[in-house]
């Protein structure tokens, strides 16, 4: 069994071409996770989190 016959991760959906771009709400997302993931490693390490950082974390999902 090869893997085009398994069913896809996310529902019925066809996978998105290469070459069509990402919706910008996904990624407004892919970005707010990153601001959460900075912030705790910057806690983390004891380092000053730049203010944009910290607002763009504070966004809801």
């Amino acid at each position: 069994m090869t893997t085009a016959a398994l069913p896809l991760a996310h529902g019925d959906r066809t996978p998105r071409p290469a070459d069509q771009p990402v919706p910008d709400r996904d990624r407004e997302r892919v970005q707010i996770r990153a601001a959460r993931l900075r912030l705790t490693t910057d806690r983390k390490l004891g380092k000053p989190t730049p203010d944009w950082v910290r607002e763009l974390a504070k966004k809801p999902l």
